[in-house]
């Protein structure tokens, strides 16, 4: 009796010890969330006793302990405080995974940023972490800065002749990089997609949507930015005049070499070198390979270079047909567009639209329609004033381009000031021989078949 007494005391003692340890660690993690929120350096001190006595308590402890490490570096002395918690903050990812690793993310990748991010370490040491990541953990590897991170030092070490990396293997990682930002591309823009076709339906977005669609927005910009220097450090190695005979001699050995094919096709056409006949070789040796989506696209730029249109046609229909991925679809619909400007705009919209209808946040697709209107002012209205209100609808278009794809606002919003700009004025709107056009609708019975309304100036 006495033993089953002591026994429900025991636990009893141990349940009210527990108990009072909880409520010190809510107090204790509340009071740093608040030191964090104010930025005051008393976050600090509560972490460490978070640290050392509630580790395993909530995973707040790290989403906001994270920000009060962060808060030391940038206020630091020095050079040498700075490197001591930055390494500390480093020791601080290592305990995140230990207790929550669901919440953790890529904790190698992380050094790697922190190092890269407050210039401590050795360019080895930040590239070591950062390869470690990408190769054992690449899909938990989300920072586009770290990719970037990753791709510079990399060619740095090519460009000063370490580690004996040959100029294959800067095009490699260059490719297995820009591979990992198309997949997130993908996923950002596909889930922007959603909410686009919901506003596109009249539907509204509620709070929680808006604040994910700003998000997307923001990791599609840092994409395009991460993409576009990427390519600024590589461009001196990339240039028609290296690729060709790079590729040439590599032919032969690679031409069952579905990857290498592919990558040599899309870097020649990248950098448009898609007139030479090496091209033309490779393309043809992939699409024999394996006729895919890729390869038949890559064949109708063969035939479009050849000037056989009809034929590149088939091949782009042949790879928009295939294509599962819908950025792509839309890519090649674009590409179409492109082609047909110059000989049909009719035909050019609606490829135009065909992109649009697969991809909702292709801006692009706005532009090039904008562009289509913009050009046929002689082709549409009976007279000086209705050809010139044609502006006022590619201004409109421009309007969408930048709302759809907030990485085309700028130049968008440029556009559409200029083709407004270019519209009649107030004064040609109220003295019309035709009376007050404000507020009027004008029909455009050309091709365009559209119509718009005289805005109140």
């Amino acid at each position: 009796m006495k033993t089953k007494l002591s026994l429900l005391f025991v636990s009893a003692l141990g349940f009210f010890v527990n108990a009072q340890n909880n409520d010190a660690c809510t107090e204790t993690l509340s009071l740093m969330a608040s030191s964090v929120k104010a930025k005051d350096p008393a976050g600090y001190d509560f972490l460490t006793t978070l640290r050392k006595d509630c580790p395993s308590f909530d995973k707040r402890v790290y989403s906001y302990g994270e920000f009060a490490i962060k808060q030391k570096i940038d206020n630091a002395a020095d050079e040498v405080e700075k490197e001591k918690y930055v390494r500390d903050l480093m020791s601080f990812y290592d305990e995140n995974f230990k207790y929550f690793p669901e919440t953790s993310g890529s904790v190698d990748m992380k050094k790697g940023l922190t190092l890269f991010n407050y210039n401590v370490g050795t360019k080895d040491e930040i590239y070591a972490f950062l390869d470690k990541a990408f190769t054992n953990d690449k899909a938990n590897f989300d920072s586009t800065r770290a990719l970037y991170a990753y791709f510079e030092i990399f060619v740095k070490d090519y460009e000063a002749g370490n580690k004996g990396i040959a100029l294959q293997q800067v095009f490699d990682k260059y490719d297995d990089i820009l591979e990992k930002l198309s997949i997130q591309e993908k996923e950002y823009s596909d889930a922007k997609d959603v909410l686009i076709a919901k506003e596109e339906a009249n539907e509204t977005l509620d709070t929680r949507e808006a604040k994910a669609k700003a998000r997307y927005e923001a990791n599609l910009e840092d994409i395009v930015t991460v993409t576009s220097s990427m390519d600024a450090i590589i461009v001196q190695l990339s240039s028609c005049d290296k690729l060709i005979p790079f590729y040439q001699k590599s032919f032969e050995e690679n031409k069952g070499n579905k990857l290498w094919l592919q990558r040599a096709a899309d870097r020649l056409e990248a950098k448009e070198c898609d007139s030479d006949p090496l091209f033309s070789k490779i393309s043809e040796a992939l699409y024999k390979l394996d006729p895919s989506a890729d390869a038949a696209y890559k064949l109708g730029v063969v035939e479009y270079q050849k000037k056989n249109i009809s034929k590149a046609m088939e091949y782009f229909n042949q790879a928009a047909s295939l294509y599962t991925d819908n950025t792509k679809k839309a890519n090649v619909y674009m590409k179409m567009a492109s082609i047909y400007t110059k000989s049909s705009k009719s035909q050019a919209r609606t490829y135009a639209r065909k992109a649009l209808q697969v991809k909702p946040s292709y801006g692009k697709a706005y532009l090039l329609i904008a562009q289509l209107y913009a050009s046929s002012l002689n082709d549409c209205g009976g007279d000086q004033f209705e050809r010139r209100a044609m502006y006022w609808l590619a201004a409109q278009y421009c309007d969408k381009a930048a709302s759809v794809d907030s990485s085309l606002k700028a130049s968008a919003s440029s556009r559409a000031a200029g083709y407004r700009a270019a519209a009649p004025s107030k004064s040609e709107i109220f003295s019309n021989p035709k009376g007050n056009m404000s507020g009027k609708r004008i029909s455009f019975n050309c091709w365009v078949g559209e119509s718009v309304i005289v805005p109140t100036l």
